[in-house]
């Protein structure tokens, strides 16, 4: 794990609610829309997740598409805007993508450093190198460089 930031500018966006084990589907809404539009993607196509209010079973997911300007669609399920995660911590993943594990590794990493992390979100960008598939998966950090220890 690593400390690192998170900037995506002139993002495509997509908003729905689902279950966590879901999380793949609206990817392929994402691609027919940049196939359908021509759209250029610039950056990994990748996700916010938060965690439901008590004991919901739908979490809120957001997906971003980044591309080289603005792009406008007739069309209201999707969005535009830029993202900024100043400060966050980060893990790879290569293997099956099991998200509330992900999130209680990078929980448990966080709490034996004393330090304090937004534990209701989580970013996951997905990265295709060739054959395989690569998850960085990015949780942001409450605190400044300077009141954290380098690790």
């Amino acid at each position: 794990m690593e400390e690192e930031g998170l900037y995506f500018e002139h993002c495509l966006t997509y908003q729905t609610r689902s279950k966590l084990d879901d999380w793949h589907f609206p990817l392929e809404d994402l691609e027919e829309i940049v196939i359908k539009n021509n759209i250029n993607q610039t950056g990994p196509v990748f996700f916010f997740i938060k965690k439901p209010f008590k004991k919901k079973t739908y979490y809120e997911f957001k997906y971003y598409l980044p591309t080289n300007q603005k792009v406008e669609l007739n069309n209201d399920l999707f969005g535009y805007e830029s993202i900024e995660v100043a400060d966050a911590l980060k893990t790879r993943d290569t293997n099956n993508v099991d998200l509330k594990y992900m999130r209680k590794r990078m929980k448990h990493y966080a709490r034996e450093r004393k330090w304090k992390i937004k534990v209701d979100e989580l970013y996951g960008v997905i990265l295709n190198n060739s054959d395989e598939v690569i998850f960085d998966f990015y949780i942001p950090l409450m605190k400044t460089i300077n009141q954290r220890k380098k690790f």
